[in-house]
């Protein structure tokens, strides 16, 4: 209601006023997205850039936009460009015209312009911010708001166009894009015009790459990448039957089909996320979807969620935007349910309400539990901050979220509402309040009061329990004293032993507070509860124990316990996970009973034959913890010779991490270490990704300061997943008291990591930096800096509190 009344508001604002009553700032502020997208309609771009050999040589552009404008008025441009001159000519309808610069913005006056169809054209030499460049690789990535740091444009969600676009290339060079490849010679390709796209998802894939080409059912896609393990690119095949699978479900689940004009994908090393889901030109890490010789079942799995993932966006986020990045998360929770659904008929023998649970509780509990939890629905003034948006609220929450939803209707029902949605807002743009309004009519439910609560208020609840006459019975607590109740019924049971094991069926979402005697009770029988009850039960118990409400000592130990019995391999990878992490955050004296408990319990699991994938997880795990003489001796040993077991197979990837973690615990043998591994490896890119991280190993803190140094540079950040690793090694657990200096430096460049960063960069920057730290020195500087950042985006703040809350709000205590 708040938003609505704004957008009428700031309407009859313009209306009365005129167009100079715009106040412009720098970035896309909701004013200036709103007043544009009531006068400017029929959108087109015409893109040509001229990209040099030499990666650090301007690349210089011209550009055509057609539009339609409902009043003769002033045009505003985004355009935050880094050049000496940005714009060399700009001519409207044939004439030369006039413009200038504004905060970010080129304005075009109005007596150049028409009511009705203009041309703009323009010679510009491209931004550089979001251009990734390499010697021989280039891609854009331009979600949230940065196209406008490419082009000029209009960089809001809601004004779609269609986009054309020519590229000129160094020799050898090859180029994939939005659209249809029309011609390609030694030097130029041409591709067609596009279906109706947002800024955010122009993009582009130029250089030294292979293609590879998969077809079923008359379906044909291309997949370029830059791999030359010959074991890697089989796996092309696996990845386009994946793909095609996932269009198929997800046509006869829709009842529309596939609405753009091709689907092929890009697998970059290096790059940023998981993938990205520009329409025909999909951008995928090659750490996801490349896996090791004999993957695990959760990597595959993980592969074919993430496929699934970026295929749901062709309908969920391409075809249907958000109309504002506040609503960023409608499409990623659409992405995020769907693909579970998607990837279910390819792993039958997987239990995927077990694998739904493990995926999203967990990550979601780690924002949601802090002071700096965020609603799943944001408020969000300007596109500058849309990044910020972005976390594992959106992602993780809400499709938890979701389900609650869809159980409420039906999944029948469901199904209906979201073909009714698609059909309304095809190529267009919609809020989650629209869907609300369409899945309102199908229902009696009160579905406007039950998204209040879970979708824009932050928060989860603090549930208790009595029992009374054999009958349960709950009461919610609101973290943050506001009074709300969250809807929902999840299944409690009463114990053989009269104690309350909560939500047993993992449909509820919340801190289900256990007494005592209950979570001694679950600790002890957790292993013979059935699998959807033991993961749930397992989630609860590590929540509590950061609460306070269980001993990190008698938890680790019913994980050790936990990893002795179990066989199904989600919840053996859970509670390795949860054993890391707890062995990292306390005092290993204090918590194991004694040194290397949870490091020989890891052995034994790694070094016995008939373990399965059981072996391969407690390996890496292991590696993480190995920190007594003679762990590490034994990860030294097998990384040394990777042969050693047969029945363990380590990929290359292992290999690499070992060596980083193997190279803090034997400062000694650093260049040995380096040179072996280096050695092993096969790919230019993954080469170049080792060299750039294993200077911050070095045992030397003259190199170690000189490489945190470096990082505080924008131009040494280019390729973000190498920076994070970088700084996560040089904060190490096992360097704490040497690193804290590193901490205040790092968070006094948070603005700048947000501005010259892509959208996860801030909060991946914020983890490395501060999940190995636990100390109160550390925590003592993390406070004295969040009260002197008065000023600190209130976003980026609440990224802080979300990612030091181990150290500055931890309740458990060894």
């Amino acid at each position: 209601m708040k938003r609505l009344l704004f957008v009428l508001i700031s309407l009859a604002a313009l209306i009365s006023c005129g167009r100079e009553s715009l106040s412009l700032t720098e970035g896309v502020s909701e004013e200036l997205a709103i007043a544009r997208f009531s006068n400017i309609s029929e959108l087109t771009y015409d893109l040509d850039f001229s990209i040099p050999a030499d990666k650090d040589s301007a690349i210089e552009s011209k550009m055509t936009i057609g539009l339609n404008l409902v009043n003769r008025e002033d045009i505003i441009l985004d355009f935050r460009h880094d050049s000496l001159v940005p714009v060399k000519t700009l001519t409207v309808n044939g004439k030369k015209s006039k413009f200038s610069f504004k905060k970010e913005h080129i304005v075009i006056p109005r007596r150049h312009l028409k009511a009705g169809a203009n041309s703009i054209e323009i010679e510009f030499t491209a931004g550089e911010q979001s251009l990734n460049r390499r010697d021989d690789l280039i891609y854009t990535l331009l979600v949230p708001e940065r196209a406008r740091t490419l082009f000029p444009c209009f960089d809001q969600p809601d004004l779609k166009g269609r986009y054309s676009l020519s590229l000129n290339l160094p020799e050898g060079w090859i180029a994939v894009a939005n659209g249809k490849q029309l011609s390609q010679t030694a030097s130029r390709v041409v591709f067609a015009s596009t279906e109706p796209l947002p800024t955010y998802l122009f993009s582009f894939v130029a250089g030294k790459l292979s293609k590879y080409d998969v077809s079923r059912d008359g379906r044909n896609i291309s997949i370029y990448h830059r791999e030359s393990d010959p074991a890697r690119i089989a796996q092309c095949d696996i990845i386009g039957d994946q793909i095609f699978s996932s269009l198929e479900w997800l046509e006869n689940y829709t009842g529309v089909a596939y609405p753009f004009s091709k689907y092929d994908i890009a697998i970059i090393p290096g790059f940023q996320y998981g993938g990205m889901e520009h329409a025909g030109a999909t951008l995928y890490s090659d750490r996801t979807l490349f896996t090791g010789e004999n993957p695990t079942t959760s990597e595959k799995l993980e592969r074919a969620k993430l496929i699934a993932h970026e295929t749901a966006h062709m309908w969920f986020g391409d075809y249907v935007t958000m109309k504002w990045f506040n609503d960023v998360w409608t499409k990623e929770v659409f992405a995020n349910w769907f693909a579970i659904q998607m990837v279910a008929p390819m792993f039958p023998d997987i239990d995927h309400r077990l694998s739904f649970i493990d995926s999203y509780f967990p990550p979601a509990y780690a924002e949601d539990r802090t002071a700096g939890s965020n609603p799943v629905q944001q408020e969000l003034d300007n596109l500058a901050n849309a990044g910020l948006v972005y976390g594992n609220i959106i992602y993780n929450k809400a499709p938890v979220v979701m389900e609650m939803l869809v159980e409420k209707l039906g999944r029948e029902t469901f199904r209906e509402g979201i073909r009714r949605y698609l059909k309304k807002y095809a190529y267009s743009n919609a809020t989650w309040d629209n869907l609300i309004e369409i899945l309102d009519s199908l229902t009696e439910e009160n579905l406007q009061s039950w998204s209040n609560v879970w979708i824009k208020e932050k928060g989860r609840p603090e549930i208790s329990f009595t029992v009374k006459d054999s009958i349960i019975t709950s009461s919610q607590r609101d973290p943050f004293d506001r009074g709300l109740v969250w809807e929902q019924s999840p299944a409690s049971e009463i114990s053989t032993g009269g104690n309350v094991i909560p939500n047993t069926d993992g449909r509820g979402y919340g801190l289900f507070i256990l007494d005592s005697a209950s979570s001694a009770e679950i600790m002890q029988n957790i292993s013979a509860y059935p699998a959807v009850k033991r993961i749930s039960s397992l989630v609860n118990l590590h929540e509590n124990m950061l609460a306070g409400y269980v001993r990190p000592s008698v938890y680790i130990e019913m994980l050790c316990t936990i990893l002795e019995k179990e066989n199904e391999m989600q919840i053996f990878s859970r509670a390795a996970g949860y054993l890391t992490s707890s062995v990292i955050l306390f005092d290993r004296e204090k918590i194991t009973g004694g040194p290397g408990r949870a490091e020989e319990l890891l052995w034994k699991i790694a070094s016995t034959p008939g373990k399965g994938e059981r072996s391969i997880t407690a390996f890496r795990a292991l590696t993480e913890i190995a920190n007594d003489s003679i762990s590490a001796e034994r990860v030294f040993g097998l990384w040394k010779n990777p042969k050693q077991f047969r029945h363990l197979s380590i990929s290359e990837r292992d290999l690499t991490r070992t060596a980083y973690e193997m190279a803090l615990r034997f400062p000694s043998r650093y260049n040995e270490i380096r040179q072996l591994q280096l050695g092993r490896i096969t790919g230019k890119d993954r080469r170049e990704e080792f060299l750039y991280i294993y200077p911050s190993l070095s045992p030397q803190v003259q190199t170690r300061d000189s490489v945190f140094a470096a990082l505080l540079k924008a131009e040494n950040r280019g390729i973000e997943p190498w920076t994070t690793s970088s700084l996560g090694y040089l904060n190490h657990f096992t360097r704490r008291e040497e690193s804290v200096k590193y901490i205040l430096p790092a968070l006094e460049i948070l603005p700048e990591i947000h501005k010259t960063g892509d959208i996860f960069f801030p909060r991946n920057w914020l983890r490395s930096l501060l999940a190995g730290h636990t100390a109160k020195e550390a925590s003592d500087v993390v406070n004295t800096f969040l009260a002197g950042e008065v000023t600190l985006q209130p976003m980026l703040r609440g990224k802080v509190l979300q990612q030091s809350d181990h150290i500055i709000n931890l309740k458990a205590k060894p």
